[in-house]
């Protein structure tokens, strides 16, 4: 017997979308079109009908062209030849994909429906149904009921102001869910399994300002989705599966302050995505999978301050992208795979404070990249391929307070490198390949309270070094390969200073009484991490703690077969010449 695959039912109901799309896999395309043309059925040819408009939509109209004028190929040649060439979706992928598209749609038109009564009166009867109603606040709670559909035997009063059906198993909501409650103010359709969202579905809902669909099965907007949602302030779209947005999504929510889409598969964004968001005040686009962006993406969204773009896979981003974005507070673009900072890139950012473009690619930086951010307070830097800081490349930056460059591959700072930063106070330089600081590198940062010099290739630091930053509280220079002969007296007798100003000691012997007696150090940072690599026996051991015959006249001396003087820059003006024997204590 013939089969058809959009026959009626008894009861006179479609058959389900799932049944149609298992016929129509073992269909070819000419075979619907006969199916369709020899149908009796009115209603099932018109259903039909709309199956095959929605198939040939777009590319694969030209694939069911191709396929019905081979007539005299087999059904296995057929399937092969309807795979384009250049590995994109199969007709029958397509076919699937549109189906599910169709099925998701015919779920959400049968779907139940709950009471809405329009009486103020009503507000009792709710408190009866299966959710939660508090008249007094106006909010109808159903979250966390494990529901599937809406519960018909709930009355919702259509002057409800906060509507909360988060948390459940709901996969689709019929058009009328929401029909006249014109005064909802909140709606919260998180954690559900919602696939398909219905055009008209807020279409009454012209008070809404916060709508929370993050949390879904959400793989298509349609372009008027959100119109009318003039009052619209967040809207939460985190962490379903969207692809794209089509241009205008947005156009006629001109109130809208907060918009997630972080946590989606967005791969391309239309020039025209934010139109009309002229107060956005944050965009999260963070966890997608965007490889560039449109020049002018950003173009409406002139008050925006803060701009997530963290772990996506941008390798670039042209110039002028920004150029809008001069309310621009906050920018992150951590996690991605850019490789350069390149002269313009945030030449109109003059309000930006935190930039954070750490764990990329970066290996060049423009010396004038960030010339223009006067206002910036926090740089990331982190985790790229740095090798090198060009000089004047901070020379602007009068604000910075924050400077993190850990886990790059910086080998050298050089004296100057660091011009501009007089309000720094804290740098971190941990986990690079530093085995050279040349002095007076510091003299840039009088007022740096916080420096981590750690995991690095530091043997010594040169004398007056550190001379600059003498009121800093945390210096960190743990798992360095220090070299404890006597040019490493330089540094044994600035810590010994800093602890002695920390513990509020004076006497020589009193401080050295006290780093003997304090254990491991746990309770103060300063530089306590210093272990030797060598020479000799001086390995493994703290070089707070060894005296200056320990470092220039005891184990070096020895091994070099000389004797060595006292530096002058490292006696204390407490320390006589006679006091210089063995048991010496300099600080």
């Amino acid at each position: 017997m013939r089969m058809r695959p959009c026959a009626m039912k008894e009861d006179g109901r479609l058959r389900t979308a799932s049944s149609v799309r298992r016929t129509l896999s073992r269909l070819s395309m000419c075979r619907l079109v006969r199916t369709v043309r020899d149908m009796t059925d009115l209603f099932s040819k018109i259903y039909c009908a709309i199956v095959f408009l929605l198939l040939c939509e777009t590319n694969t109209y030209s694939l069911v062209s191709h396929i019905c004028t081979a007539s005299t190929r087999t059904s296995a040649d057929m399937e092969y030849s309807s795979t384009p060439a250049d590995g994109s979706m199969s007709i029958f992928e397509e076919m699937e994909n549109r189906l599910s598209s169709l099925e998701r749609r015919l779920r959400a038109v049968e779907h139940p429906v709950w009471q809405i009564s329009l009486r103020e009166e009503d507000w009792e009867v709710c408190a009866e149904g299966p959710c939660k109603c508090v008249p007094e606040m106006k909010s109808v709670s159903c979250w966390r009921y494990n529901l599937m559909d809406l519960p018909p035997t709930q009355l919702v009063p259509a002057n409800v102001l906060r509507l909360d059906l988060g948390s459940n198993r709901l996969s689709a909501l019929h058009r009328d869910t929401f029909m006249n409650m014109t005064q909802l103010h909140h709606l919260d359709l998180s954690s559900n399994l919602i696939e398909h969202l219905a055009p008209r579905l807020f279409l009454s809902l012209h008070s809404i300002a916060n709508v929370r669909l993050s949390n879904n099965l959400l793989k298509e907007m349609q372009r008027s989705q959100f119109f009318g949602l003039r009052n619209l302030r967040i809207l939460d779209l985190s962490s379903n599966k969207l692809r794209t947005l089509p241009e205008d999504l947005f156009l006629s929510n001109g109130h809208l302050a907060l918009l997630d889409l972080s946590s989606n598969r967005i791969s391309l964004l239309p020039p025209g995505a934010f139109r009309g968001l002229g107060n956005l005040d944050e965009l999260l686009l963070g966890k997608n999978r965007l490889v560039g962006l449109p020049v002018s993406i950003f173009r409406d969204i002139t008050k925006l301050r803060r701009l997530a773009l963290e772990e996506n896979r941008l390798k670039e981003l042209p110039n002028g992208v920004f150029q809008d974005l001069t309310s621009l507070k906050e920018l992150n673009m951590r996690n991605n795979r850019l490789m350069e900072l390149p002269k313009g890139l945030f030449l109109t950012l003059a309000q930006l404070e935190i930039l954070e473009i750490s764990s990329n690619r970066i290996s060049r930086i423009d010396a004038r990249a960030f010339h223009d951010m006067i206002a910036l307070r926090e740089l990331r830097l982190g985790h790229n391929h740095i090798k090198y800081l060009p000089p004047g490349l901070f020379n602007n930056s009068i604000s910075l307070e924050r400077l993190i460059l850990y886990g790059n591959r910086i080998e050298i700072l050089v004296r100057g490198v660091f011009r501009g930063l007089f309000n720094l106070t804290s740098l971190f330089l941990q986990s690079n390949r530093l085995r050279i600081l040349q002095s007076g590198v510091f003299e840039d940062t009088p007022n740096l309270r916080k420096l981590q010099l750690e995991s690095n290739d530091l043997s010594f630091l040169p004398a007056g070094s550190m001379d600059a930053v003498s009121t800093i509280q945390q210096v960190r220079l743990s798992q360095n390969p220090w070299h404890c002969d006597c040019r490493a007296s330089y540094v044994a007798s600035w810590l010994r200073k800093r602890f002695a100003s920390f513990a509020n000691l004076t006497n020589p012997v009193q401080i050295q009484r006290v780093l003997i007696m304090t254990g491991n150090w746990s309770i103060w940072e300063f530089g306590a991490g210093a272990i030797c690599r060598g020479p000799g026996i001086l390995g493994g051991q703290s070089l707070l703690r060894l005296t200056f015959h320990e470092l220039c006249e005891g184990q070096w001396a020895s091994m070099k077969g000389i004797i060595p003087r006292l530096p002058l820059d490292v006696i204390a003006p407490s320390v006589t010449p006679q006091a210089a024997r063995k048991d010496t204590i300099f600080v």
